[in-house]
């Protein structure tokens, strides 16, 4: 059970923001040569959701508090590596079926490292359009007896924006993530627009689609996350990135097991720092 729920759960939990400032933040802007970008953000999200099994109903909750370190660097010629390795300062599953004793999943520690490029293939900063194309890579470092999602992901992506004009700026982003071990694989639409406000403050409004697709074991479901962020110039090339969020999820089901998930919901609140070498 403490399986079923963490799988229907995990793609609200283990989401993560994308902000943009004039200083490459925007999913399609790319680091120019020998540009370095670190960026350090922390995130609590809380979710709930009914369940039902064997005849019995309950709860579930999810309280999640957990970082993610990341570097990137500009190679030239429209092209951008980065690496990025999560900390999960404490993640608490709860079932509590009606008549029974609560069940709990703990967890904490650091989560699997992952690599990613991107490269431009058309447009620009300046340029009326930018789409750029992506692959990433997150590698079974963790394993699932830590903070771990036990599976090694492949993510390529293709996002586009368009400027349109006194700091107008709506983008898309597609991403499929394929998992090995049997897992759901996921399907991902982002929509999002920004607005500068200032020239030290601005504001992004997104909202995030996942499509997971259906195992052998576990039913195919959607969450949906919508999100306003914004980022402060505090300094030079030194912004604070703070966001919120609300987070939805659709029912699921065990197979072999018979238990239903229900539609799940909740909260994330997150803050972001972020400097431009």
């Amino acid at each position: 059970m403490k399986k079923m729920v963490l799988a229907v759960l995990g793609g609200i939990l283990m989401t993560t923001a994308t902000a943009h400032a004039e200083h490459k933040l925007l999913v399609t802007d790319v680091l120019d040569k020998k540009q370095v970008e670190a960026q350090a953000q922390f995130e609590y999200s809380h979710t709930k959701g009914d369940i039902s099994g064997l005849g019995e109903t309950g709860k579930v909750t999810a309280n999640t508090t957990e970082s993610l370190y990341s570097v990137g660097v500009g190679l030239g010629h429209g092209l951008e590596v980065s690496a990025s390795l999560p900390y999960v300062f404490s993640e608490r599953v709860k079932v509590q079926m009606d008549g029974f004793a609560p069940e709990q999943e703990k967890r904490d520690g650091f989560g699997d490292f992952a690599l990613e490029a991107k490269y431009r293939l058309l447009g620009g900063e300046e340029a009326p359009y930018t789409v750029v194309a992506g692959l990433g890579l997150k590698f079974d470092t963790a394993g699932d007896s830590e903070a771990g999602t036990g599976t090694t992901d492949v993510s390529p992506f293709i996002a586009a924006s368009a400027n349109l004009g006194h700091h107008n700026i709506p983008y898309a982003v597609y991403r499929a993530t394929i998992r090995n071990h049997g897992d759901q694989d996921t399907h991902t639409l982002s929509l999002g627009f920004e607005k500068e406000l200032s020239h030290t403050v601005t504001i992004d409004a997104k909202m995030d689609a996942n499509f997971n697709t259906a195992t052998r074991d576990v039913t195919a479901n959607e969450d949906f996350t919508f999100e306003v962020a914004s980022y402060l110039q505090m300094a030079h090339n030194f912004y604070l990135l703070p966001s919120v969020a609300y987070v939805v999820a659709t029912d699921a089901r065990e197979k072999n097991l018979d238990i239903h998930v229900g539609s799940a919901d909740g909260f994330r609140a997150g803050l972001s720092l972020y400097y431009l070498f």
